[in-house]
C-alpha cells in the first residue's frame, strides 16, 4: 500500500521553508488544479510544519479563478499553537465547487520571526487521503491541530 500511495501522489512545495519575520500575509505558489497532474487527485493535502514560535500564525488555503483574486476556502484553517513547534494539516476536496487556483496563506500575529514550510499532497481516491481516515491518522500522528474541508 505505501508502494502505491508514493506512485499515485503529487509532492509540491506550497511554501519553501523559510524564516518569516512579518505580521503580514506570507502566500505559497499558486497550485492549478486544471494542470494535466494535480487534475487527476481527488483531494490535497496541505502539511506545514513550524519551529517553536512565540507568535500564533493562522494557516489558511485559500482559492481563486483567476490565479488573481484569492479568497478563504470555509473552515480551511488552522491556528498554530504559541510556543508549540508542530506539524498542521488541511485536507481540501479538489472536487465540487472548487476554484481552479489554491494557495497556503500564513499570517503571524506579531513580528517575531519563525521557520514554517509546507507541502502539499495530492492523492488518487483509491490511494490518497480520505478526509476521515486522514484525521484520525493526523491524531494519532500527533499532528499539533487539522482541518478537513
Amino acid at each position: 500500500m505505501a508502494k502505491e500511495f508514493m506512485q499515485n501522489a503529487y509532492i509540491v512545495n506550497a511554501i519553501a521553508p523559510q524564516a518569516i519575520a512579518s505580521s503580514s500575509e506570507q502566500l505559497g505558489t499558486a497550485i492549478d488544479l486544471q494542470n494535466a497532474t494535480v487534475g487527476q487527485f481527488s483531494d490535497l493535502t496541505f502539511v506545514l510544519t513550524t519551529d517553536n514560535v512565540a507568535t500564533v500564525t493562522t494557516f489558511v488555503i485559500k482559492e481563486s479563478s483567476d490565479n488573481s483574486t484569492y479568497t478563504a476556502i470555509t473552515s480551511a484553517t488552522v491556528t498554530t499553537t504559541t510556543g508549540t513547534a508542530g506539524t498542521y494539516m488541511i485536507n481540501v476536496s479538489t472536487g465540487g465547487p472548487r476554484l481552479r487556483y489554491m494557495k497556503v496563506s500564513l499570517t503571524a500575529s506579531n513580528s517575531t520571526s519563525h521557520v514554517v514550510g509546507c507541502v502539499a499532497i495530492g492523492g488518487y481516491p483509491a490511494f490518497g487521503v480520505n478526509g476521515t481516515t486522514e484525521a484520525l491518522r493526523a491524531t494519532n500522528a500527533g499532528l499539533v491541530a487539522r482541518a478537513v474541508v
